[in-house]
């Protein structure tokens, strides 16, 4: 757990956080209607259960405001896919090439009432550069909406690299941009005093959780 002004960045080690991170999904997905009702009123997918993904919460007061969540795909992890593949593949291997160590940004959400926070925005990206980190990263992706690409090029000098294409499990168009870690990360970092990571976090960090039975649904 990681305290960050007023907020609380925790990556999730239980079915019971997970679960919270699935509502977060599905409410702030239902709020811009990508994706349909369901009962249980929680969004996951697959790639929760595999072991080169992990989801983090932002807590304010106790209460989870936003969720963010990241997938390594790398030599350590036997090159398992992360969503991206899915629709992007193409353009991932054209530009990036797929021998790299790449860490997708994905299942970013802010829960409705907060969503237009700018403090809140910028805090589970902290989650994201440790796991760049841990992992000794060669480039972040993450697919976002159109409008949002100027904001993803300034504030985490990424480019896209893809044209508009529908996401994984949710019905919205994105476009998916990357940033070369080995020249962009520090001047990222530089940018916020909560970004600088200590080398110990980053040694015991892992994407293993406590109870490791989550499934997809």
């Amino acid at each position: 757990m990681i305290q960050i002004n007023e907020f609380l960045l925790k990556p999730c080690e239980t079915n019971e956080e997970l679960s919270i991170a699935a509502q977060l999904r599905y409410q702030a997905y239902r709020n811009v209607e990508a994706i349909k009702e369901n009962e249980r009123a929680e969004f996951t997918d697959k790639y929760d259960a595999q072991p080169n993904t992990k989801t983090c919460l932002i807590y304010e007061d106790n209460k989870a405001l936003a969720s963010v969540r990241a997938c390594v795909y790398s030599k350590v992890h036997n090159f398992m896919e992360i969503p991206s593949f899915e629709v992007y593949k193409d353009e991932i291997e054209k530009e990036l090439g797929l021998d790299k160590v790449i860490v997708e940004s994905n299942r970013f959400v802010i829960t409705p009432e907060m969503v237009d926070s700018k403090s809140l925005f910028k805090i589970p990206f902290r989650f994201i550069i440790l796991n760049l980190h841990k992992f000794k990263g060669d480039f972040i992706i993450t697919a976002v909406r159109e409008k949002h690409i100027p904001l993803y090029k300034r504030f985490l000098t990424m480019e896209p690299i893809s044209g508009l294409k529908k996401y994984p499990g949710i019905d919205v168009d994105m476009v998916l941009m990357a940033g070369d870690c080995k020249k962009n990360l520090q001047a990222v970092i530089d940018k916020e005093s909560f970004f600088s990571i200590p080398r110990e976090e980053v040694d015991a960090y892992t994407l293993s959780m406590q109870n490791t039975n989550a499934a997809s649904r």
